[in-house]
C-alpha cells in the first residue's frame, strides 16, 4: 500500500496550480509545482509536505490574514466548482496557512477556519489559536458546538480533545479536561453521526485521564436509541478495554460471571515475525444461567527492555444460553506494521470475559 504522503503527486500539485492561477494570476501553475517539489521534498513526511504547499502559498501571498482570506475563499469555492467534495483531507494544509499569517488577528482567523473546516478539516489548525488566546478560543468553540453546519460543530469537539492525534498539545486541556464538557453535553447526541463520533472520541480521551469523569457524564444517557448506545460504547471503549466493571456494567455484562468450563489452545507455541499466532477458545456456558458475554483476548508484546506493553482485541459479543458450547478459532498477524516494532523473544496471550482474564499462554517469537 502507498504511503499517504504520496497522494500530492505531481499531477496533484500541477492541478492545484492550475486552481490557483485561477484566484491570482501571478500564479504559474508550473512554477507552483516547482517550487513545492524542490529539495528535499523526496526525504519529507507527510506533516512536512503539509507543510511545504503551505509555506509556498504564503510566499505568494504575503499576510495578514484579512489581505489572504479573500483568495483562500475564492480557491476553495473554485475548487468545489471542479468537483472537489468537502472533508478533503488533502487541502488541510489551507488551515495552516491560517496559523502561520493570523495569530494576531483572532477575528478574521476564525472566520477562515470556520470556512475551510467544511472544506478540510480545522481540528490542528485551532489548538495553535488555544496556546495564544485559549480563553478567546475556549468562547468560540462553545460557540460553534451551536452551529448550523455539521463539520463546523465537529471542531468545536474534535479540535478541543485532549490527547488528539497529530495535534499539538495544550497543557490546559490536559489537567483541566472537564473544561469542554458543556459542548460534549451539546454534541453526544447531535444529528450528525460524524460529530457524535467525534464526542466519543473526545470523551475516550478522557477517560484516559480522569475516568469517574466519563462514567459520570454517560451513566445517564443510555436507553435513548440503539444508535447513541452505541456511541456510548464507544466513548467507553478504552474502560471497556481496561475491565472497568462500572463501565462494563452499563451494557449489563455480569462481571461475577465465570464459565462452566474454560480452554486457551495455541496452535504452535512458536512462531515467525510475518506469521500469525494461531489460538482457538472453547467454553461452556453453566447450566441455568443465560449471560452476555464480551470476549476479547490480550497480547503482552515483548519491549526493548523486557517489559511487556499490552494491547487488547475484539473476539465478540454473544449471549450464551444455558448449558451452550462455544468455540471460537482466530489468527492474530504479526506482520510488520509501522505504529509496532516486534521484538523476538517470549510474548503472553490472555483471553478476556467479561473484563475477567483467563488462561495466559506464552509463545515465542523468532526472527523472519
Amino acid at each position: 500500500m502507498e504511503p499517504l504522503k504520496e497522494m500530492y503527486s505531481r499531477e496533484w500539485v500541477l492541478g492545484l496550480g492550475n486552481q490557483l492561477s485561477l484566484v491570482d494570476s501571478k500564479i504559474n501553475p508550473l512554477e507552483f509545482q516547482k517550487q513545492v517539489f524542490s529539495s528535499p521534498w523526496k526525504d519529507l513526511e507527510l506533516k512536512e509536505r503539509i507543510n511545504r504547499l503551505s509555506d509556498v502559498l504564503v510566499q505568494y501571498w504575503e499576510g495578514p490574514i484579512s489581505k489572504i482570506y479573500p483568495n483562500l475563499i475564492k480557491l476553495i469555492d473554485k475548487l468545489r466548482d471542479h468537483g472537489i467534495s468537502d472533508f478533503n483531507f488533502p487541502y488541510i494544509f489551507l488551515n495552516d496557512i491560517v496559523t502561520k499569517t493570523g495569530l494576531d488577528d483572532f477575528e478574521t482567523s476564525m472566520k477562515a477556519l470556520e470556512k475551510i473546516t467544511v472544506f478540510s478539516s480545522a481540528e490542528f489548525a485551532i489548538r495553535f489559536f488555544y496556546k495564544e488566546h485559549f480563553d478567546k478560543t475556549l468562547k468560540q468553540m462553545h460557540k460553534w458546538s451551536n452551529h448550523k453546519e455539521a463539520f463546523v460543530r465537529r471542531l468545536a469537539s474534535e479540535g478541543s480533545r485532549p490527547m488528539l492525534p497529530w495535534g499539538i498539545g495544550i497543557p490546559e486541556i490536559k489537567k483541566n479536561p472537564e473544561i469542554h464538557l458543556s459542548i460534549l453535553e451539546t454534541l453526544w447526541n447531535d444529528q450528525n453521526e460524524i460529530v457524535r463520533r467525534s464526542a466519543a472520541n473526545h470523551l475516550n480521551d478522557i477517560s484516559k485521564l480522569n475516568p469517574d469523569l466519563v462514567l459520570e457524564f454517560c451513566k445517564s444517557k443510555f436507553g435513548k436509541s440503539e444508535e447513541l448506545d452505541k456511541n456510548l460504547k464507544h466513548a467507553l471503549r478504552t474502560l471497556l478495554k481496561k475491565g472497568n466493571k462500572k463501565a462494563l456494567s452499563y451494557f449489563s455484562y455480569n462481571t461475577k460471571w465465570e464459565p462452566a468450563k474454560f480452554k486457551l489452545s495455541l496452535l504452535t507455541k512458536e512462531i515467525k515475525v510475518g506469521d500469525s499466532l494461531e489460538f482457538e477458545i472453547s467454553l461452556s456456558q453453566t447450566a441455568k444461567d443465560k449471560t452476555k458475554v464480551r470476549m476479547e483476548y490480550k497480547i503482552g508484546f515483548l519491549l526493548s527492555n523486557g517489559s511487556y506493553g499490552y494491547k487488547v482485541f475484539q473476539l465478540g459479543e454473544r449471549l450464551l444460553l444455558p448449558d451452550e458450547k462455544l468455540k471460537i478459532s482466530k489468527k492474530h498477524s504479526f506482520a510488520p506494521i509501522t505504529t509496532r516494532v516486534y521484538y523476538p523473544g517470549t510474548q503472553t496471550i490472555t483471553i478476556l470475559l467479561n473484563g475477567n482474564e483467563y488462561k495466559l499462554q506464552k509463545f515465542e517469537l523468532k526472527r523472519g
